[in-house]
C-alpha cells in the first residue's frame, strides 16, 4: 500500500499512525536522503525478524540504527569521544553511516546476532524520518531496499516486490542510487569503509580527527 506525506509539511496524524503501528511490529519503507530504507521499531523482535526474513538476510549482517540526533544515538554507544561528537555534529543529519561499538542499552533485537556489537548508526537528512523520529522518540532499525541485488528507486517497483510484504510505503518520488558514506570512528581517527554520498564534505577528516 503507497501512503502519501505532504513534502513540506507531514501530516502528524499520519506519522502518529505509522509510529504506533510500528511499536506494534508493522515495517514500512521509507525515502531517505540516500535510498529507499526499510525501516521498523529497534526494540521490535517481531518486526526486526520480518526485515531479514523479507531481505532474506544471514542473522549476522548488521542493521542500520536510525536517530533523531546525537543525544538519542549517544545512548546506544559504549563511547563517543569528544573529537568524534564534535565532527558528527558537524555533518549531522546527513549521508553519513557511523560504525561504534555498542553499549548494553541498544535494542536487543538489533545486536543478538552481532558477535562484534558493533552498530551502523544514521541520523538521516530527510523530512519525513526526522519527523516521524520526533513522534516516534525511539530508534528504528533500517535497511536498504533492494532486490535481485538491484536498489529499487521507483515507488511503483517497491510497490510491485515489497507491496504484500510491508504495511506501508511512502511515496518519496524517484530517488537516486546513491549510498551513504560510511565512517568507523575509533578513539582518535576516522577510518573509510565505503565512500558515498557527502564523501567530498568529509574527506579532510578523514586522517585523523581534530
Amino acid at each position: 500500500m503507497i501512503l502519501y506525506l505532504h513534502p513540506d509539511n507531514p501530516e502528524v496524524r499520519k506519522l502518529k499512525q505509522i509510529s504506533d503501528r510500528l511499536k506494534d511490529g508493522a515495517i514500512y519503507i521509507f525515502p531517505t536522503d540516500t535510498v529507499y530504507a526499510i525501516i521498523a521499531d529497534a526494540n521490535s523482535k517481531t518486526a526486526v525478524e520480518k526485515i531479514y526474513s523479507i531481505k532474506k538476510l544471514p542473522k549476522d549482517k548488521p542493521l542500520s540504527l536510525l536517530c533523531r540526533d546525537i543525544s538519542m544515538a549517544s545512548h546506544f554507544i559504549e563511547y563517543l569521544p569528544n573529537s568524534a561528537y564534535r565532527f558528527m555534529k558537524r555533518v549531522t543529519p546527513g549521508p553519513f553511516t557511523f560504525v561504534l561499538k555498542a553499549n548494553k542499552n541498544l535494542p536487543k533485537p538489533s545486536i543478538a546476532h552481532h558477535k562484534d556489537k558493533q552498530i551502523g548508526i544514521r541520523i538521516p537528512d530527510h523530512i519525513y524520518l526526522q519527523e516521524l523520529l520526533k513522534i516516534h522518540d525511539s530508534p528504528l532499525t533500517s535497511t536498504s531496499a533492494f532486490s535481485d541485488d538491484e536498489f529499487i528507486i521507483d515507488i511503483d517497483d517497491l510497490e510491485s516486490i515489497y507491496g504484500n510484504l510491508v504495511d506501508g510505503i511512502i511515496d518519496g518520488g524517484i530517488v537516486k542510487i546513491e549510498l551513504s558514506t560510511m565512517i568507523q570512528i575509533h578513539d582518535d581517527s576516522l577510518e573509510l569503509i565505503r565512500a558515498g554520498k557527502g564523501y567530498e564534505l568529509i574527506q579532510n577528516d578523514i586522517q585523523h580527527l581534530e
